[in-house]
């Protein structure tokens, strides 16, 4: 079967916007939805429809549903662990390529600590050691269950556990580390050439975050995610204390390793 689809799987704060952005540029592929893409005008309709403090859980509910809605012909939720039970059956996802972005795991816990995204969580106030710490809430959307893991290492361990199934049951995966996106530019994205047909002979970058008002630059974050500097930014007891919870185990098979 023809390749007509591209799928992203990235957490949050992994570079998936980012990716699905270069992936809409440089290649001809047709690219599943996974955002919350309720019209803003909708979306503020249906907030004011209920009373201001049941707005945040309302909201949440809707992102739940829109996941929900876009399951079975996209695959949901672009943060969400893979849906392996719905890939295996779902016939289109033959003509599809499943592209998945990750971080390194200290590298996602600090911009995790820096942006939540998560409404019941509030880092304000905490300390990189105390967030690491504190349990994590997941939602539906999420797709490991309504349940509360111990932290927020667990939900690397989780959503990355869930993604490394993904080459069981899907016939065309591929595995793009966030760091080697921004080292490796051009040799990453000829990964994704040979399953997906390139617009052109090069791959065009985007110079500006995709996120924000576009303040930082390509090579802003060169700088700030070098494997290197793991060492230098980072207390060596915190990444104990994470080395110590990752999956050793699936941090080898994305290709990272501990540095200290």
């Amino acid at each position: 079967m023809a390749v007509l689809f591209t799928k992203v799987f990235g957490e949050r704060n992994t570079g998936a916007a980012y990716l699905s952005k270069l992936i809409e540029k440089n290649f001809a592929t047709s690219l599943m939805r996974g955002k919350f893409d309720l019209d803003r005008h909708v979306l503020r309709s249906a907030l004011q429809s209920v009373r201001p403090r049941e707005r945040a859980a309302f909201n949440t509910q809707l992102q739940d549903d829109n996941h929900q809605r876009i399951l079975y012909s996209d695959f949901g939720w672009t943060h969400a662990a893979p849906p392996i039970d719905i890939i295996r059956s779902a016939p289109h996802a033959v003509g599809t390529v499943f592209v998945v972005i990750t971080k390194h795991p200290v590298y996602f816990l600090s911009s995790l600590h820096a942006r939540p995204e998560n409404p019941k969580v509030k880092t304000d106030a905490m300390t990189f050691e105390q967030f690491m710490m504190t349990p994590w809430p997941v939602f539906t959307r999420d797709n490991l269950g309504n349940r509360t893991l111990e932290s927020p290492i667990h939900l690397w361990n989780e959503k990355m556990r869930a993604s490394l199934e993904l080459k069981d049951v899907a016939e065309r995966v591929v595995y793009i580390r966030y760091e080697d996106l921004l080292s490796e530019f051009h040799e990453t994205l000829t990964k994704l050439s040979e399953f997906i047909p390139p617009i052109t002979d090069s791959f065009d970058h985007i110079r500006r975050a995709t996120r924000g008002k576009g303040e930082l630059r390509y090579e802003d974050f060169q700088r700030r995610y070098r494997f290197t500097k793991i060492k230098q930014d980072y207390r060596k007891r915190d990444l104990e204390y994470i080395y110590r919870k990752v999956d050793q185990e699936i941090l080898k098979a994305l290709g990272y390793r501990e540095i200290m």
